[in-house]
């Protein structure tokens, strides 16, 4: 099933195919920053499986570190991050998406730098930082068809 997607004015729209990998909400300093909020609802993509329909010349690329983010350059909605060294996924922000019946989150990550003054209020699994843990329990949880 392909979905579509859109930044805040419209501008740029991108189709995303196959099923939604489980979502993860992210509590780490980047994206907290990025998003002015306690953190983030995310879903690792792959590359392959995402393409612009519209737009793609206002997305710009804002490169820190070892990653990137991609946003509209007109009303600067982020729509996803990446990594310079290819990995194949994408870090699709998943509240640019046009349809939200997929079930929610699945996890708390990055818990090291959640911000002080929020309480997670949910029963989800929490870690502190991303690990190998956290790719297995995503494939069991991908495996079980709930997203």
């Amino acid at each position: 099933m392909a979905r579509t997607g859109r930044c805040l004015c419209g501008e740029v729209r991108y189709e995303l195919d196959g099923d939604l990998p489980p979502i993860v909400n992210c509590h780490c300093q980047y994206c907290r920053r990025a998003h002015g909020a306690a953190f983030v609802s995310i879903a690792w993509v792959p590359h392959s499986a995402f393409r612009f329909t519209a737009g793609e010349s206002s997305v710009t690329r804002h490169t820190v570190g070892g990653g990137y983010r991609c946003f509209c350059t007109i009303c600067g909605s982020r729509l996803f991050n990446g990594q310079t060294s290819e990995t194949g996924f994408i870090t699709l922000i998943v509240s640019t998406l046009d349809d939200d019946s997929h079930p929610g989150p699945v996890l708390h990550l990055n818990l090291e730098s959640k911000a002080n003054w929020y309480s997670i209020t949910d029963e989800l699994p929490q870690h502190q930082s991303f690990s190998r843990e956290i790719i297995e329990y995503l494939k069991a949880v991908r495996s079980e068809d709930r997203c």
